[in-house]
């Protein structure tokens, strides 16, 4: 599994109070009930190969406030070199308790790529996703992804590929860390 362990986050609350909330890969029993969610995560969970992929949480008093699953691809020599965000989901807005949700999701993924991937001075990709239409605006203005184009997600369903580099990822990381504070590893 690759994973980077468990992380106390600082989030704000919707009085902007500042509270820490947990982000670590997540349990079977995290994964909430299908209907509620827009994403099956417990039928995710049984299709994920914790080998090459992981789930990771974010929660609060044992609150899931959001999810994200990825992969890491390796090359035929077994290196890491990629690191796919597979699902990215957080609870929805209208009953958002903090924020940011996605953003330490993502940061979590970026980092995991980080001290896992070769890390390729050019510029191909080290973390790649694909966006529904609905999130374009949202990864390429506020994530600042660099975006590739439109890719068919599954039959009859299109979305945008984004992707960072090895200078992207750390940009996001150093822009995250400034506006939002410092992670604190804590055992999970």
């Amino acid at each position: 599994m690759y994973s980077i362990g468990a992380y106390q986050v600082p989030v704000k609350t919707q009085a902007q109070t500042s509270i820490l909330v947990r982000l670590e890969p997540a349990k079977e029993e995290d994964m909430p009930i299908a209907g509620q969610w827009n994403f099956n995560w417990k039928e995710l969970w049984k299709k994920t190969d914790f080998e090459y992929q992981n789930i990771v949480k974010l929660s609060d008093n044992n609150t899931i406030l959001g999810l994200i699953r990825y992969a890491v691809y390796l090359t035929d020599e077994n290196i890491p070199y990629l690191l796919e965000v597979l699902h990215l989901e957080s609870v929805p807005k209208d009953i958002r308790l903090v924020r940011p949700v996605g953003q330490w999701l993502l940061w979590y993924a970026v980092q995991t790529a980080l001290n896992f991937c070769n890390l390729n001075q050019n510029d191909e990709a080290l973390v790649y996703l694909d966006a529904l239409e609905t999130a374009i605006s949202y990864y390429g203005d506020i994530i600042k992804m660099e975006p590739l184009g439109w890719v068919t997600i599954a039959p009859g369903e299109d979305g945008y590929a984004f992707r960072f580099t090895v200078t992207g990822a750390r940009d996001f990381c150093q822009r995250h860390t400034n506006t939002y504070g410092d992670s604190q590893t804590i055992d999970s």
